[in-house]
C-alpha cells in the first residue's frame, strides 16, 4: 500500500525576501521624508563629548526647530557660531534683544561656558538622542556606504524583477508533439494512397 504524505511547504522565494527587504527600506526613508517636512525634524550626530555624559560622543539626536522665545534654561539647543561651526550645548541664560533672543550656552563636560553668546531668532532644540547610533549615520552618509548601497540596491532589483524559476525542476507531464514524428507515421499510408491502378491490381490478383 502506498503512504500519501504531504508535498513540503515551499519556502520563500529570494524575490520574495528581495521585495520585503524593499519594501522594509523604503517605509523607513518615507517616514524619515515626511517626519523632516511635516514636523521640522533635523538629525544631529554628535561627533565630540562636549555634552557627556548625558549625550555622548557617538550619538544620534533629533531636534526641532523652536522660536527664540520658546527656549529656556536647561534646553539642549543647536546653533552655528560666527564662523559657520554647528555647535550643540546647553543654554544656561537668555537675554531679550528685541525680536531676538542672546543666548548663553555650555557643554555639560565643559568647565565654563562657551565664550561667546549667540543671537538668534530661533534654534534647533534637541529632542532626544540615542547613543552610538551617529556612528552608524555618519557612516552611511560616507561615500562608500553610497557606493555599496547603490550595489545592494543593484542586487534587490536584479532578485526582484528577474527571470521566475519553478520551484525543484517541475516539468510538464505531456511533451509537445514533434512534427518530424507525425510526419514519418503518415507516410505509409500517403504511399499506399498514392498507389497506381496497375499496382493495385496486382496486389488484388495475388
Amino acid at each position: 500500500m502506498s503512504q500519501h504524505t504531504d508535498p513540503p511547504r515551499p519556502r520563500r522565494s529570494r524575490r520574495e525576501l528581495a521585495l520585503n527587504a524593499g519594501a522594509v527600506a523604503g517605509v523607513i526613508c518615507l517616514v524619515a521624508a515626511c517626519a523632516s517636512l511635516l514636523f521640522g525634524i533635523t538629525p544631529l550626530v554628535f561627533r565630540s563629548g562636549s555634552m557627556s555624559p548625558d549625550i555622548p560622543t557617538g550619538s544620534l539626536a533629533l531636534a526641532r526647530t523652536a522660536d527664540a522665545s520658546d527656549l529656556r534654561v536647561g534646553d539642549v539647543v543647536s546653533v552655528d557660531n560666527q564662523a559657520g561651526t554647528r555647535i550643540t550645548h546647553r543654554v544656561v541664560s537668555t537675554e531679550p534683544a528685541g525680536d531676538q533672543v542672546v543666548l548663553t550656552l555650555k557643554g555639560d563636560a565643559n568647565p565654563a561656558a562657551d565664550p561667546v553668546t549667540y543671537t538668534v531668532s530661533e534654534a534647533d532644540r534637541v529632542l532626544g538622542s540615542v547613543p552610538l547610533l551617529g556612528y552608524v549615520a555618519a557612516w552611511l552618509s560616507s561615500k562608500t556606504a553610497i557606493f555599496l548601497g547603490g550595489i545592494v540596491a543593484g542586487a534587490l532589483l536584479m532578485l526582484a524583477f528577474g527571470p521566475i524559476r519553478r520551484p525543484g525542476g517541475v516539468q510538464p507531464d505531456t511533451e509537445p508533439a514533434n512534427p518530424e514524428n507525425l510526419a514519418s507515421t503518415e507516410a505509409p499510408a500517403t504511399q499506399d494512397a498514392a498507389a497506381t491502378p496497375a499496382q493495385y491490381q496486382e496486389k488484388t490478383n495475388v
